[in-house]
């Protein structure tokens, strides 16, 4: 039995996935307390990284195949391997959800985009793109990785770099540890279809775009530069 509840806009044909497990909410926790170390932040942000990225792929295609196992043969199901499978995460703190999701899909391409958000405007600057476009994207499935979905706007520039390569917008699954109301509107309005898995969905943003309650900086606690 699935540990997610799904919400629909009809408006936007989008959907939110909250992942509501309870070692999910167990771990949310340990993030959002302010006393937490680095090293018991960045642990139980890829306790909660396996259970959302296991939602994000529940409807991955599969294609049949006969193994042998140690008594006989036998059918098998195993991922499409003709669907290109992409891993794209928001530099710098998507790192922390890349490397659970290469465990998970250890044949998966990850091509990296780098955006970061001005303090003073809170829109999106791109200053890495590594996602190449030499090959098919029409049937990718790609899952866009950022812990935070604030105010969306990184969000939507990543989609829009993505989209552009000619990625369907229903292949695409942006995985996040927490969402605000107000980034998952910006994501669904600018890309109609758009599929969120979530672990939370938060209050609101304050005054300098930060998520209520949150957990602070998912970058600098993960990686110990606060």
């Amino acid at each position: 039995m699935s540990t997610a509840k799904t919400t629909s806009n009809q408006a936007t044909n989008a959907s939110v996935t909250v992942c509501t497990h309870p070692l999910v909410q167990h771990n949310l926790s340990i993030l959002r307390d302010q006393q937490t170390s680095n090293e018991l932040f960045r642990s139980a942000l890829k306790r909660i990284a396996t259970f959302i990225l296991q939602e994000a792929c529940a409807d991955l295609p599969l294609s049949k195949k006969i193994i042998e196992t140690p008594i006989c043969k036998a059918e098998a199901h195993v991922l499409a391997p003709e669907v290109p499978l992409i891993i794209s995460p928001i530099l710098r703190a998507g790192l922390a959800l890349a490397s659970v999701a290469t465990e998970l899909l250890p044949t998966a391409s990850v091509y990296h985009i780098g955006l970061y958000r001005d303090e003073e405007t809170l829109k999106p600057v791109t200053y890495y793109n590594k996602l190449p476009s030499t090959i098919d994207y029409s049937q990718a499935r790609i899952l866009i990785l950022d812990p935070m979905l604030a105010t969306g706007g990184s969000a939507v520039a990543a989609v829009d770099i993505i989209k552009k390569l000619g990625v369907r917008v229903e292949n695409l699954r942006f995985v996040s540890v927490i969402a605000a109301p107000e980034g998952v509107e910006h994501l669904t309005k600018a890309h109609p279809g758009i599929q969120i898995v979530t672990a939370a969905l938060d209050e609101r943003l304050n005054e300098k775009g930060y998520i209520v309650p949150g957990l602070g900086d998912a970058g600098d606690r993960t990686f110990g530069t606060v």
